[in-house]
């Protein structure tokens, strides 16, 4: 027997909405979410927090504190940056970067030199920005170990070690000189009192044959001279540049300059000795390399000589040039075995070179005891005509009126022939 059907008539199957899709359903409730949480975090809770990395750390801020004891920091961590936790308003902090917020050591502490462990702090300073009630907080590390010591300064010239340079043969190294010439060393009393100089050392990789600047590392060493390297101390220049003079060495003859003689006399007439023939002296190369001989200083036949004695002379070197041999001064001797000397009143008086705008008329009609040396057969046959006291007016301040002027004495049938002494004749002066 069949059982009968209970089931009523079914509906037809009709479409499905978009509100009966899942994804659907899905996505509005995550949208349904969004909204309710920005509502929430807008207006309900708005505050939140995020991590700033790489924050630095200024240890200038309030170093007051620690400066006014005469103290300041020897030694700081290794870490030069930290991380910072800001909290605030969620739609703002999310912007802060690390250029916004400052680190800083908490220096309250602070009481005297050692080590000292202090609390880091952290501020946002870009206000402008970022206002409202915003903290900050570091994260990691939250304190730093810090060495304090008592800072002063220490000024020491700068010694040149050039005892590694070599200069080529012929040559010597006569100078050095440092740029700069002092160093400022700043530091720890302690490490201060241990340095007691800064040297800078050259040497040279080729032998040097002229000045040359180079560059030297400068160390600091202590009373013994050892290398000493501190821990604390800094120098405003850890470099110099160092300038070594080079000068070329030469052995010169060495001869007397004869002055205060007639026009046309011939000095090497004159037999004298140096008890010091040569000399060995050094200077730059481009002036001793064109030197013969050295002069030392002028000898004035008129003024000076007399038979029969030794005369001091210094010796007065070219610029520049130095003596090597620690020689200042030297005797110069005459042999005046074959020389004579007489007596003569000469009144053959001549000017020269009179300006045109002057006329000179010449008083004095002789010029009397004129002592002459020279040869012994020269001076027995010499008479007082062929002897002229000639006024050169070229190197006379002529002036209206008399005047006494200097002459000098001319020999001109001799080249061998010297006056000694100084003599005037009386003039009338009268311009034109």
């Amino acid at each position: 027997m069949q059982k009968p059907n209970n089931a009523g008539p079914q509906a037809p199957a009709g479409r499905k909405s978009l509100w009966d899709h899942p994804a659907f359903s899905l996505l509005l409730a995550l949208l349904c979410g969004f909204v309710a949480w920005t509502v929430v975090t807008v207006y309900v809770d708005p505050q939140g927090s995020s991590t700033v990395t790489d924050v630095p750390i200024n240890y200038a801020n309030s170093a007051s504190t620690y400066t006014s004891q005469g103290l300041d920091i020897v030694e700081k961590p290794d870490i030069e940056t930290v991380d910072v936790k800001v909290y605030g308003n969620s739609t703002i902090i999310g912007n802060i970067k690390n250029s916004d917020i400052m680190v800083y050591p908490s220096y309250s502490g602070v009481s005297g030199a050692g080590r000292v462990t202090l609390r880091l702090q952290a501020r946002l300073v870009n206000t402008t920005d970022f206002p409202g009630d915003i903290e900050c907080t570091v994260e990691n590390p939250k304190t730093i170990d810090v060495v304090f010591d008592e800072v002063s300064e220490k000024t020491l010239p700068v010694t040149v070690d050039a005892s590694a340079v070599s200069v080529a043969d012929g040559y010597m190294l006569n100078k050095t000189a440092s740029v700069p010439t002092e160093i400022t060393l700043r530091g720890p009393t302690s490490e201060l009192d241990q340095i007691a100089s800064v040297v800078a050392t050259v040497d040279s990789e080729t032998d040097l044959a002229d000045t040359t600047t180079v560059p030297a590392t400068l160390e600091l060493r202590d009373e013994n001279g050892a290398v000493f390297t501190p821990q604390y101390t800094t120098m405003d220049s850890e470099t110099a540049n160092v300038t070594l003079t080079v000068y070329q060495v030469r052995e010169l003859p060495l001869v007397v300059d004869f002055i205060g003689t007639p026009s046309n006399f011939d000095t090497s007439c004159l037999k004298y000795s140096l008890n010091q023939t040569t000399l060995r002296v050094a200077g730059p190369a481009r002036t001793i390399s064109a030197l013969e001989e050295l002069t030392g200083t002028d000898f004035d036949l008129a003024r000076e000589f007399e038979p029969d004695r030794d005369y001091q002379r210094l010796v007065e070197l070219p610029a520049g040039i130095v003596s090597l041999d620690g020689v200042t001064s030297v005797t110069l001797s005459f042999d005046t075995t074959d020389m004579d000397s007489t007596k003569l009143n000469i009144s053959n008086i001549k000017a020269i070179n009179v300006p045109s705008n002057y006329e000179l008329e010449i008083l004095s009609s002789v010029v009397s005891g004129v002592t002459l040396y020279g040869p012994a057969d020269e001076i027995a046959s010499l008479s007082a005509d062929s002897v002229v006291a000639q006024i050169d007016c070229q190197s006379v301040n002529l002036t209206v009126g008399q005047q006494s002027i200097p002459v000098t004495i001319q020999i001109p049938s001799s080249t061998r022939i010297f006056a000694t002494g100084s003599y005037t004749v009386q003039c009338e002066v009268v311009a034109k």
